[in-house]
């Protein structure tokens, strides 16, 4: 029921994750990622969203329910904006979660600036969603990140 309004989001993101983007002066910064400055942020539950989030568009709101919603899925998936360089992740769902506690989240901005962090999650999602094996969304997004970006982060083979 929900996967249309996420499509619909997942289309808008391209377009706006861009203007979305904040200074850290606008965000309720609880610690940082020594490495890169990006912003880490807890809260009580993966549907709390952080406040660094309250002034983006609502497609940038949704798409970080979403990826709380799928770890066992954006762990098997990497990311190829360097980041497994640069901030030590590890997958794609590092850019939006810092840490899963038993009882809180830690959120991670760094995907609020990385349009391949942000689409590479889309579309991973969007083809969960439609069905196709985590095997074949693993290819895809391989494929589609082979060339002209950084190296993938060290997310296990499937």
């Amino acid at each position: 029921m929900r996967k249309p309004i996420l499509i619909v989001c997942i289309l808008l993101l391209a377009v706006l994750a861009a203007c979305s983007g904040k200074n850290d002066s606008e965000t309720s910064q609880k610690d940082h990622n020594p490495k890169t400055g990006d912003s880490w942020e807890q809260t009580a539950s993966k549907d709390d969203l952080p406040d660094f989030l309250s002034k983006s568009e609502k497609n940038m709101q949704t798409l970080y329910l979403a990826v709380a919603s799928h770890r066992e899925l954006l762990e098997q998936i990497p990311c190829y904006c360097g980041c497994g360089e640069s901030a030590d992740h590890t997958s794609n769902y590092d850019c939006f979660i810092h840490d899963n506690g038993k009882e809180s989240v830690t959120w991670d901005d760094h995907a609020t600036r990385c349009q391949a962090c942000l689409d590479i999650a889309a579309e991973s999602i969007s083809q969960s969603m439609d069905g196709t094996p985590l095997k074949d969304i693993r290819r895809a997004i391989d494929e589609a990140y082979k060339e002209g970006y950084a190296e993938p982060t060290p997310t296990p083979a499937i």
